[in-house]
Parts: C-alpha cells; structure tokens; sequence
C-alpha cells in the first residue's frame, strides 16, 4: 500500500497531545498517510473544550496529559454524546503505557483503539481503518510490549540507529524537527524532576518522568529512556530513592550524548 493515498483525505482530527514531538511526529503521519486536517491541544481539558466546539471525524488522544489525563476527556466526551444524542467519535488510545490490563482501561473508558509509542505510519493506518472505515478487527493494535524485543539491546549506546532509522521512516526533516523539540524541552523537564526531588512531589515527577520518556522512545534512545523510566516509577509509588538526583544527573548526560549523536547523523546518510 502506497501510505501517501491509504486515505481520501478531509477528515477532521483532533490530536490531544503535550509532548512536542509526538505533535511533530503524528502531524506528519497525518500527513503522509492524507488523513485530513489536524487540530492540536495540550491537555484532556482544552481536548473536551475543542469537542464541544468543533466537528470532528477522529480524535488521537494521550493518554497521560496535564490537568486531564485522556482516560478522563474520554469519559467525559462520551457522556457528552450521551445526554446530545451525538453520533460515538472514534478515539483512540496513544499511550507508552502497554500492557494488557492498560490497554483494557483505556478501551473500558470508551476508547475505540489502544496504540503504543512510538508510532508506526502502519500502525496509525490499521488502527484508523478499523475505527473509521469499519474495519473492526479484534486484535487491538499497540498491544503488550514483546519482550524479546526488550531483550538484547544494546543500552549502552545513546541511540539504537537503525530503530531511529524505522521510527522517523529515514527522513532526515523529521529528525530534525524531533531533535528541535527534544532541544527546547528536555532541560525544562530535568529541571523539574530535580525540585520534584527535593520537594517530595510525587506525582510531578511522575509526570516529568514519563513525558521525557516518551520523547526518548521516540529517538530511540533506550539507556536514556530507561533512566525516565526507573523516575516515573519512583513518582508512582511514592519512594524516591536516595540516590534519584543521580539518576536525574546520569539522564542528564545521556541527553547530551543523545543531542551529539543526532546532530551527527544529521550530518550523515540517513536513508
């Protein structure tokens, strides 16, 4: 299948995501793939806000986002469609979270379909003929993360370049945009996890944690992601660990590393 006419094109989308470069990332999917035009928001709020406002043909919904998680937005789209008498918009799930029993509460709140970060082109096409198309297929797609493929990689290095390679479909503009992104928030993010630390902030760190993890996954940096992983789990349970500020440090450096590393294989053959 030729990705750039897998669509007719003009659906209206609303994309409900805080993470600059999935924005990045998923707008160009949409692009590609000639889904339609796209409308961008930050939070399950500001998502529910546009739905009342706006007709829309699909909604890509995070979900771990700021003041409204997408679990939440989800829920409370449906219960406007509900008591409107509104035709159901398909929504589906985009999430690093991906387990078997993460993906059935994202379905269990109203979602139509479960997708794991990073994202594929093929996946997001699958996953929107099923919900648009009525290609209705009960093997969800994103589903649990296949531990061979956690086995065996190399996490000492920066980056995996040839998963990058997959990820950014070896478009070097892409790349560079995603790099932008990461440039212009990953400092902000270290920043907060440090005082989320020192102040005992949970959920904060938490937060952090898991949007700079994102970003990570999408640069296919594993070390690095790993590291935001080990935060956003200290977040989660409550028990920040004696040594987190030099784990935060330790992240901290493998950005740089990450930053050098893309900026080299920009410079490079990409293809």
């Amino acid at each position: 299948m030729n990705d750039k006419r897998a669509f007719p094109g003009g659906y209206n989308i609303l994309l409900a995501e805080d993470d600059k470069i999935n924005q990045v990332v998923v707008t160009g999917f949409i692009k590609k793939l000639n889904l339609g035009r796209v409308k961008i928001v930050e939070n399950g709020k500001e998502a529910v806000k546009m739905f009342c406002s706006h007709r829309f043909d699909l909604i890509l919904m995070d979900g771990e986002m700021p003041e409204m998680n997408g679990i939440d937005a989800t829920l409370e789209i449906r219960a406007i469609e509900k008591d409107k008498n509104l035709l159901r918009t398909p929504i589906i799930a985009l999430t690093a979270h991906a387990t078997a029993q993460d993906r059935a509460v994202f379905l269990k709140s109203g979602m139509d379909e479960f997708l794991k970060k990073p994202l594929s082109p093929e996946a997001l096409t699958k996953a929107v003929q099923r919900v648009i198309q009525g290609r209705r297929s009960d093997a969800l797609s994103g589903g649990e993360v296949d531990a061979k493929d956690e086995i065996g990689r190399d996490l000492e290095d920066p980056l995996d370049l040839q998963e990058l390679k997959r990820i950014m479909r070896g478009k070097k503009s892409l790349l560079k945009n995603c790099l932008q992104a990461f440039e212009s928030t990953y400092l902000s993010l270290l920043s907060k996890m440090t005082t989320c630390i020192e102040k005992n902030d949970y959920d904060e760190l938490k937060n952090s944690a898991h949007r700079l993890k994102g970003m990570l996954k999408y640069l296919a940096a594993h070390k690095a992601a790993t590291l935001a992983g080990q935060l956003e789990s200290m977040g989660v349970s409550g028990n920040i660990a004696a040594n987190a500020d030099i784990t935060v440090q330790t992240l901290n450096d493998e950005c740089h590393k990450i930053i050098e590393c893309v900026r080299q294989v920009l410079a490079g053959d990409f293809s």
